[in-house]
């Protein structure tokens, strides 16, 4: 994850750095072109003064003289030669009947031939003055500094030109990285999704049997006191008890369909009688009393309680068992039940070994128990304070927990009666 992370800033770091460096590339290519053609510009009023500067000489206004001086040509062409734009220049002069001929630079013969040859790669400039030509100036640029600008707009173009390229193909890499990326996400999504219906499936299949056992194992319990004692009267109270304990079998079955899992089901609420609840749960896991004393301390004429029957045995069945069980067959349980500030308060204290303080915050952690871990070990599934703790909250109630070790554990449910029902539960 921090290796992702780190990566994730250094790609972003290059991509700054990518674009920062475009930018500068656009801009001194912007530059250089501005710049070209500023000196193509100074470059040909340069040329211009030039031919304006020779249009005055009046030596070349003479047709009818062959011969010239070439002292002032050679004035003029040492002021024109020390501008940068002009490497060099060559003057020619038209006489009357024999055309055009160089008279500069001099040469001691008067009538050249015309050097069109070695002339035409040059600038020609037309030296005037109201509209008679005297002659013409070739000029021979100088063009280093014109090509050293265009050599580097050239270097500019093809750095930007591969930077895009580079950028590009970054991107495209980048584009590669995120779809197979997201196609790996999609795919380990899919797998989380269905290793946790795997976990929810298992926890179903862990709730259920963590349920159907308690009534099963107290039906094995009566038919074993029948077979103690065979009178008619043990018959019929445990025939009483086993068809309580079938009938509460089946309705956890229906209470833990798997439609639970997506909407609890509406409906099945009904008055009932939080005392007889807690008596019949005791009734429930007796299997594991040993030779615990349990001691009832019931409030009289506590309120009735708008809820599902099911749900509270197996609310308070699960927490009578784990006294039980952490007695070990020996202590005792005393249950008290209280009405005070618009809600019915039950306490469930046991005389056991306690839990530790670090522990406490734990135990209603699916699958945890004090004496197995995480696992649940052999003696508990780890399964009962997390299905009573949903069970309080689905009722808006509260489930706390106060215990030191050796000094046994009181558990405390507190269960609101909400005030539109008051009237008519006291009727029951």
């Amino acid at each position: 994850m921090v290796d992702n992370v780190q990566r994730d800033r250094a790609e972003r770091k290059n991509s700054w750095l990518y674009g920062l460096m475009v930018l500068i590339l656009v801009f001194g290519l912007a530059v250089l072109i501005y710049l070209e053609r500023q000196i193509v510009s100074d470059r040909r009023i340069a040329f211009e003064n030039a031919a304006t500067l020779l249009s005055r000489e009046l030596v070349l206004k003479n047709p009818d003289n062959v011969r010239i001086s070439s002292d002032g040509l050679k004035t003029l062409a040492a002021t024109i030669r020390k501008n940068p734009f002009i490497k060099d220049i060559y003057v020619s002069k038209i006489i009357a009947g024999r055309g055009e001929h160089i008279v500069f630079p001099f040469h001691y013969e008067t009538l050249l031939p015309p050097r069109k040859k070695n002339l035409k790669r040059l600038i020609r400039a037309p030296l005037e003055e109201n509209g008679n030509v005297w002659g013409y100036l070739y000029i021979e640029p100088n063009n280093n500094i014109i090509v050293s600008v265009r050599a580097a707009a050239a270097a500019f173009s093809l750095l930007l030109i591969l930077s895009l390229v580079s950028f590009y193909r970054r991107v495209h890499t980048q584009e590669r990285v995120i779809t197979e990326t997201s196609f790996a996400l999609d795919e380990r999504r899919r797998e989380l999704i269905r290793l946790e219906r795997l976990a929810l499936a298992g926890m179903l299949t862990a709730n259920i049997l963590h349920d159907i056992k308690k009534p099963v194992l107290n039906i094995k319990q009566e038919a074993q006191d029948m077979e103690r004692q065979p009178d008619e009267k043990t018959a019929r109270a445990a025939a009483r008890s086993i068809q309580e304990q079938v009938e509460l079998f089946f309705n956890i079955l229906r209470d833990l369909g798997l439609e639970r899992f997506v909407k609890a089901r509406e409906g099945g609420e009904e008055f009932v009688d939080v005392n007889e609840i807690l008596e019949r749960a005791c009734r429930l896991v007796r299997y594991e009393c040993g030779s615990s004393e349990v001691v009832f301390d019931l409030a009289e004429k506590l309120p009735a309680l708008l809820a599902r029957p099911t749900r509270l045995i197996q609310l308070f069945s699960n927490l009578i068992l784990n006294a039980f069980q952490a007695m070990k067959g020996s202590g005792k349980l005393a249950i008290r039940t209280a009405f005070q500030d618009g809600a019915i308060h039950v306490e469930i204290t046991d005389t056991g070994p306690g839990i530790p303080p670090e522990l406490i915050k734990k135990i209603f952690n699916p699958f945890f128990s004090t004496r197995g871990g995480e696992t649940g070990g052999e003696e508990g599934s780890g399964l009962g304070l997390f299905i009573s703790k949903n069970i309080v909250d689905d009722m808006k109630g509260e489930l706390r927990v106060e215990s030191a070790p050796g000094k046994g554990a009181k558990f405390a449910v507190v269960l609101p009666v909400h005030s539109q029902n008051e009237k008519e539960a006291q009727k029951i």
